[in-house]
């Protein structure tokens, strides 16, 4: 058997972050702060893509020019403590989902690297 080579690997590849990621969903919508974002979201698609972005993140079979998140989040009004509390929510979930500490914090690591595209930061004529 080979060693994990990438974190996707390492924490388990597809099945582990559609674990993670429907617990993650099920804490963002509880929280009266994230709620509004997702009211008139579908929900599996948002799931779908979500564990489509973090595939491409960790290092799993998905490329970065299949995603425009300046374009996704334009306009929703997301801020800082938004993202920090998305984070709370993602380790809580990894952590449930039993991944482990240290890789949890390695995904952070990777998924706030793209902050400034959610937050309107970079990229494009607007931002």
């Amino acid at each position: 058997m080979s060693t994990p080579t990438s974190v996707y690997e390492r924490i388990g590849g597809a099945e582990a972050i559609n674990r993670f990621v429907v617990l993650f969903y099920e804490r963002v919508t509880a929280d009266p702060m994230l709620l509004p974002f997702f009211q008139n979201t579908d929900m599996d698609r948002q799931m779908a893509a979500q564990s489509k972005f973090m595939t491409m993140a960790l290092g799993g079979p998905v490329l970065k020019s299949d995603f425009d998140l300046n374009e996704v989040h334009r306009g929703r009004g997301i801020r800082r403590e938004h993202l920090t509390r998305f984070t709370e929510h993602l380790l809580a979930a990894m952590y449930s989902a039993n991944v482990d500490r240290a890789d949890a914090d390695d995904v952070v690591s990777r998924v706030a690297t793209w902050s400034a595209e959610v937050l309107g930061e970079s990229g494009g004529v607007d931002g």
